[in-house]
């Protein structure tokens, strides 16, 4: 059985005024790739604090895979020392961490600023001041590259902040965010009392953050493979945002 539609020149005008507002709705609708979780853990990786040969950093040495013999001699094999910045040594098979002059390791994340010499802090993200995100093979696998932009929405308190990735992980278990980026979210961070080497100094260290519920928008190709400052990050964050001041 066959069926004839007739539209009357009323329906009709009806029919586009819905279409219409129909379009009109659909402009307003937040296209933005977003990912939403709850699981994270504390980045501070090329913090320029991060690790002291006299374990006097914000992390403990083991997080950065020396033990203290390795870091109180400076002497380790090239698959050790993963969280420090290297060189070989005249020693076959050792290698050394670059020292800062605050007496520091150099800690290293992914290169932030290329034609910085792997020696100079300045070529890795500071943790404590870089709002950033550490990349894994779920964000590589969304094609997110190194240096790219994202912005970040606190749901449980309505902190936002930009943000950038770098750094990088093997794995997905949770998402791992810089110490600057948990302090623009208001995120309570763990910390934890340790003794130096030398059982002179009482340090405070970081162990952990707590699991706040957020959303991540990200923006693919929004980067040039370079570090930016925190100010220029969230700049750029906003105007990608389309955020009005």
């Amino acid at each position: 059985m066959e069926f004839n539609l007739i539209k009357s020149p009323k329906l009709l005008v009806i029919s586009l005024a819905l279409s219409t507002n129909l379009t009109l709705a659909q402009t307003n609708i937040d296209t933005t790739p977003s990912f939403k979780t709850n699981k994270l853990a504390l980045n501070l990786d090329g913090s320029r604090h991060a690790y002291h040969p006299n374990n006097e950093g914000l992390l403990p040495n083991l997080v950065g895979g020396i033990n203290q013999e390795e870091a109180t001699k400076n002497r380790f094999t090239k698959n050790r020392g993963y969280g420090i910045a290297k060189k070989e040594t005249k020693e076959k098979g050792l290698y050394e961490g670059y020292i800062q002059p605050n007496g520091y390791f150099v800690s290293q994340t992914t290169p932030y600023y290329k034609n910085k010499p792997e020696s100079n802090p300045e070529r890795y993200a500071d943790a404590e001041i870089i709002p950033y995100i550490t990349l894994s093979p779920a964000w590589k696998a969304k094609g997110i590259k190194n240096c790219d932009i994202a912005y970040v929405e606190n749901l449980d308190n309505g902190k936002k902040s930009a943000a950038i990735f770098t750094d990088y992980r093997n794995n997905d278990k949770n998402l791992e965010i810089s110490l600057a980026l948990a302090k623009q979210l208001e995120i309570p961070v763990y910390t934890k009392k340790y003794s130096s080497y030398d059982k002179k100094k009482m340090v405070t260290k970081y162990v952990g953050i707590n699991n706040n519920n957020l959303k991540i928008y990200y923006f693919l190709n929004s980067g040039n493979g370079n570090g930016k400052t925190a100010e220029e990050i969230q700049q750029l964050g906003e105007k990608l945002m389309k955020i009005k001041k």
